[in-house]
């Protein structure tokens, strides 16, 4: 534990030195929402398809697996005024496979995943108020295995935003964020391929958005992403870039119940071929309370994807097939005791393997316990 809370405290001396906290106000870090979580699953994978990110390939059209999981997640509030704020999220997990059903051999891997964000908030007065986002997260995952168990590559990111929303004009609300990123997949003798998802991406976001107990926003946004280890055979371009714009549209209505349904298409084009297509996602959340303490939570994010040009080779870098996955989960959870919640989750995906517009499915059943050592 000391050696985690040492770059919390120097952070904390950072913000002091760069005069963010004025003298007269004294700040109060605060730790809030934190919550453990662990649980087991059961899960199951129908696809029969090769990987190109694996050397021995191995092929089945059936794989089950027994999953541990343990994570925590919190904030931590360096100082919260009315004016300005300078908060921490954090978010951390790990998680154990028993994999049965490979004709090569079954595997175990392990995935560690973690994420941390830092943002201060600062109000522009009469205008709106800005905030100023930086993140870093990584993935490790040890003895990956073939399809049909779908788990996304280790990689490092460092991203960051800076977002304006603006105080409402006769009921409307603008709002504008710019970001950028920076990601580096981690490679071996046998998954050297993973370089080549290395990118930078920078992108801007502009919305609209009006109403009070029943919100309606409307967004469009475009993203400029360089893959330097990617080539296009091209000698006057020779680096992949893509172009992705996007536009749509979301209801969201927050009494007495949260529900939300949005639509979003996307157009990604390319200098190289390979990776062009549009797509069209329809996302739905809806969060509410049920009789005996029960309470709801389900999300369905389901993508159609259609390439502008058909080729018989593996058109996709490991990776790339979570981008347009499809994603249904329902989830009913209830208080056991004081500061202790259960939950029992049912879960679909569908994503496309490491060949292009070729899916498999994910079906899994969860038990999940969240402890809060202290009350909300």
């Amino acid at each position: 534990m000391k050696n985690r809370a040492q770059p919390l405290l120097k952070l904390f001396l950072l913000c002091l030195a760069g005069g963010l906290l004025p003298g007269q106000v004294q700040a109060q870090i605060r730790l809030q929402d934190l919550v453990f979580t662990g649980g087991l699953s059961a899960e199951g994978y129908r696809g029969n398809q090769a990987a190109v990110a694996i050397s021995a390939v191995d092929s089945t059209e059936k794989v089950t697996a027994a999953v541990g999981e343990f994570g925590v997640r919190g904030e931590l509030f360096l100082f919260n005024h009315q004016k300005r704020s300078l908060n921490l999220q954090f978010d951390a997990g790990l998680r154990q496979f028993v994999a049965f059903g490979f004709k090569v051999r079954d595997y175990a891997p392990r995935e560690w995943v973690g994420r941390a964000d830092l943002s201060y908030r600062e109000s522009l007065g009469s205008v709106g108020n800005l905030w100023i986002q930086g993140g870093m997260s990584g993935r490790k995952v040890e003895d990956r295995p073939p399809m049909p168990l779908f788990l996304q590559p280790g990689y490092t990111t460092v991203d960051g935003q800076l977002r304006f929303q603006f105080f409402p004009i006769h009921g409307t609300y603008l709002d504008a964020r710019f970001l950028g990123e920076k990601a580096e997949y981690a490679t071996n003798a046998l998954t050297s391929q993973l370089g080549l998802l290395d990118r930078q991406v920078i992108g801007v976001e502009a919305g609209l958005a009006w109403g009070s107990d029943g919100t309606v926003r409307l967004h469009t946004g475009y993203r400029a992403s360089e893959y330097r280890n990617q080539g296009t055979f091209d000698p006057q371009d020779p680096f992949r870039r893509d172009r992705t714009m996007s536009v749509g549209a979301t209801w969201t209505v927050r009494s007495p119940f949260f529900a939300q349904i949005g639509i979003e298409g996307t157009r990604n084009r390319s200098n190289s071929s390979r990776p062009e297509y549009d797509a069209l996602s329809v996302r739905s959340v809806i969060s509410a309370p049920l009789p005996y303490e029960l309470s709801l939570n389900f999300l369905a994010n389901i993508t159609a994807k259609r390439y502008l040009t058909k080729t018989e080779y593996a058109r996709l870098v490991p990776g790339e097939e979570a981008d347009n996955a499809s994603v249904v989960y329902l989830e009913l959870a209830r208080p056991l005791m004081v500061n202790l919640d259960g939950a029992v989750r049912f879960g679909w995906n569908r994503a496309e393997t490491d060949i292009g517009n070729s899916y498999f499915e994910r079906y899994r059943t969860s038990f999940l316990l969240r402890y809060r050592p202290w009350e909300r």
